[in-house]
């Protein structure tokens, strides 16, 4: 039986079914979490065989490594780089024991401020973890870049729930197809929502289909009064099961997105995809042309081209492209997320 120190940030569901799946492997997991200024109001449910810590009980970077030398864990995972204190720990742990310390990390390569990380990576990343979890193909440059050898880049660190999202019925779609397009996640600039809503707005013909955005965030107020458009706040994920039933099609318009596992909710829920090029999810999870169509990011004409040539398609069509996503989700589970960070044990 290993015991994992998970070292994180904000935790959200799909971040709880992978240390549930590494609890079901035999591991006792524990996690230090932020708990203040966080993004939303999700907080982690009491599990067997995880015990959560507040990050903010934790006073510095020797308090974090006295926690360390005590819990003595076969393993290190560790949420990137952006918490100083962890990088401390993690450089002290590496340098005096002989045990794995993995770093999550779904950052595409784009340049410009990265070459510092680049330039000092001998210094800081390589002393700090000895392996790299990445989200998927889109990060594996950034990784490469930063020194990591092949078999130190693991692939595919994140997971949705794909039992939960599994248990809507696509075969419900096949009697009365949902006309409606649904959006999920923060109401926040980088989404792109005021380019869909232009391309949306611009739409002469809409064939009945509505949108239905889902999420909070700063944009909120902003995002009202706009025609065939429906508001909903965040909720958990067992409702966004029914929301994702009653859909027709999921759309991420995202200025820049390095992964969002959204998508792969979407694709497990049998739903076609329309997506920003930039999201690093479509690797995996979409073929254009395939299970859904892809758009330039921060366009609204590319977003309402995409969104007309799926919605000229038969429903016949729109059936086929749900029954793609949902053969491609399977692609990532969260029992492969926890092998394969278990690997690095054996």
């Amino acid at each position: 039986m290993y015991t994992i120190l998970v070292l994180y940030t904000e935790l959200m569901p799909y971040n709880v079914i992978v240390l549930k799946a590494l609890v079901d492997r035999g591991c006792r997991v524990h996690v230090i979490h932020a708990d203040t200024k966080k993004q939303t109001p999700y907080s982690p449910p009491e599990e067997k065989g995880i015990t959560y810590y507040n990050r903010s009980s934790f006073l510095n970077a020797d308090h974090l490594y006295l926690f360390f030398t005590q819990l003595n864990p076969d393993l290190i995972w560790t949420a990137g780089w952006m918490d100083p204190d962890y990088n401390k720990v993690c450089a002290r742990v590496r340098k005096n024991f002989p045990i794995p310390i993995v770093a999550g990390s779904d950052t595409q390569w784009r340049g410009g401020k990265q070459w510092l990380n680049v330039l000092t990576a001998r210094f800081r990343h390589r002393c700090w973890f000895s392996h790299l979890f990445v989200s998927g193909k889109p990060q594996v440059a950034y990784a490469i870049k930063l020194g990591f050898q092949p078999e130190q880049i693991l692939m595919h660190n994140l997971s949705a729930d794909t039992e939960l999202f599994h248990r809507v019925d696509m075969q419900a779609r096949e009697k009365e197809y949902p006309r409606r397009l649904i959006y999920i996640g923060r109401f926040v600039r980088i989404k792109g929502l005021f380019c869909l809503l232009k391309a949306w707005q611009s739409m002469p013909d809409r064939k009945g289909w509505k949108l239905t955005l889902i999420g909070n965030g700063p944009e909120y107020d902003r995002l009202q009064g706009y025609p065939d458009v429906e508001i909903k706040d965040f909720m958990a994920q067992e409702e966004l099961v029914k929301e994702l039933e009653q859909s027709g099609a999921f759309i991420l318009p995202s200025l820049a997105e390095p992964w969002a596992l959204v998508i792969h909710e979407a694709t497990c829920a049998g739903l076609p995809i329309l997506a920003s090029a930039c999201c690093g999810a479509v690797s995996s999870f979409v073929v254009n042309g395939e299970n859904g169509f892809l758009f330039q990011p921060g366009n609204a004409l590319s977003i309402r081209r995409a969104i007309e040539q799926f919605l000229c398609l038969p429903e016949s069509q729109w059936l086929q492209m749900g029954r793609k996503s949902r053969q491609l989700s399977d692609a990532i589970t969260p029992a492969k997320v926890a092998d394969c960070i278990l690997s690095v044990l054996k």
